[in-house]
């Protein structure tokens, strides 16, 4: 098929190594996005087991009363927090 390797060359073409790049660069971000989710529920759910073993243990406030104490905890992006406006 030495007729058809001009092929590659078009913009659209999955050998192109643009297009080669771009699929690369998309599946780097959305392995990333993946870590980072699973980051996060591995997170709430050891905030909620806390939670639940200090309502076991009778140290908990309930639910509903969390305090402000949330709103002061490092953040896993660890953005610093803080709206800049």
């Amino acid at each position: 098929m030495a007729g058809l390797s001009f092929l590659a060359k078009k913009s659209w073409h999955t050998s192109n190594l643009n297009n080669q790049e771009k699929v690369w660069l998309a599946e780097q971000k959305a392995a990333a996005e993946e870590a980072k989710t699973k980051e996060l529920q591995k997170q709430i759910q050891a905030e909620r087991e806390r939670e639940e073993f200090e309502k076991l243990a009778g140290k908990g406030k309930g639910l509903g009363d969390r305090g402000t104490n949330w709103m002061y905890e490092a953040s896993v992006g660890g953005g610093g927090g803080g709206g800049g406006m």
